[in-house]
């Protein structure tokens, strides 16, 4: 089975990493590198082998030079727009970094140049492929050990170094930069849309960020599920997993997975009334044949060779980026806003 030609545009920072993600698919093989930096299309090219003919400094002139399947572009959110149009319009299928774009307008926009191209535009939510997240959502979704889900919390703090990058001087960084990724695994683990957002974000003393790198937000879900978020980018001290350390509470019990313990979840359960009478049940996490990025591509691969539209499609993702925006927004006014508002 032939492989599916891809242009990467931004290949330096994150980029980086996409490009050994790439090399190493069955589905996808690079074409071209893209980047207005020439010192990262030299270090790219090092690490590919693509020559100076692969090698453009605009999307436009990948697009004119050589021919290919799918653009991934892992550029900053401000540039996703002008790649969904110059790729839809070429013929390609689009995977786009996370956040999907700067604003609700641009990133419906983005899904309405798919869907009238009749190409596949995907955001990669990579989380959704991580082993701990997979079994959360079996747990919730599927076999429901400890009976329905009410609510949950997450925490994440990492004090994240971005000096020198556009996220340092980005407005509400932790929201829109990393929330995006939690708030995508609160509906892909619970199976739920998030309906209401109330956030509050604020700069930290000590934080070297330009703004608020702080966050605390309520979540209303779909069918009365509730939830709560903390978190800094900043915050010194004890790490949480990048994928946030969460409890998930049950009619039965609660279920939990941490950083302290990353390779197990923990069941327990108790009684009612104010006995010490809890049991905890510890199981591995299952097994992701596609982890991470992988998983992003094994995606994509399997949408385009079957028409199928699948869960990162830029239409579902709009649930996970409104509900940022509605962050945002809320933050802004001190009121809840409602999310599915700004998708109408």
């Amino acid at each position: 089975m032939s492989k599916f030609r891809v242009i990467q545009a931004g290949v330096g920072g994150f980029g980086k990493g996409w490009l050994g993600i790439v090399q190493k698919s069955a589905d996808f093989e690079l074409a071209a590198l893209v980047d207005i930096s020439p010192k990262a299309l030299e270090e790219a090219s090092a690490v590919t082998g693509l020559g100076k003919d692969r090698q453009f400094t605009s999307l436009e002139q990948a697009l004119n030079a050589v021919k290919a399947d799918v653009l991934l572009t892992v550029t900053p959110p401000a540039v996703h727009l002008e790649h969904a149009r110059l790729a839809t319009a070429a013929g390609l299928h689009v995977v786009t970094e996370k956040p999907m774009s700067v604003d609700i307008a641009s990133a419906k926009e983005m899904a309405r140049l798919a869907k009238a191209a009749n190409r596949h535009l995907l955001v990669s939510q990579n989380y959704r492929f991580q082993p701990a997240m997979a079994t959360l959502r079996r747990l919730v979704r599927q076999t429901k050990p400890l009976g329905e889900l009410g609510h949950f919390h997450l925490d994440f703090y990492i004090p994240a170094d971005f000096t020198g990058t556009f996220r340092e001087t980005m407005p509400h960084v932790l929201l829109v930069d990393m929330a995006v990724h939690h708030l995508d695994l609160v509906r892909a683990i619970t199976g739920r849309n998030i309906t209401r957002v109330y956030a509050r974000t604020f700069k930290p003393a000590w934080s070297w960020y330009g703004h608020n790198a702080g966050l605390k937000m309520t979540l209303d879900l779909e069918d009365n599920v509730f939830g709560s978020y903390s978190g800094d980018w900043s915050g010194k001290g004890r790490n949480t997993d990048w994928s946030g350390d969460w409890r998930l509470q049950c009619a039965d019990g609660s279920i939990h997975f941490d950083r302290r313990f990353p390779n197990r979840i923990a069941l327990a359960r108790s009684g009612r009334g104010f006995k010490d009478d809890v049991t905890e049940q510890t199981m591995l996490l299952d097994d992701v044949p596609q982890p991470g990025q992988q998983g992003t591509l094994a995606l994509l691969a399997h949408a385009i060779r079957t028409g199928e539209t699948v869960e990162l499609s830029a239409e579902s993702n709009l649930w996970s980026f409104a509900a940022v925006m509605a962050g945002v927004q809320s933050a802004d006014s001190g009121q809840p806003v409602d999310v599915a508002a700004l998708l109408k």
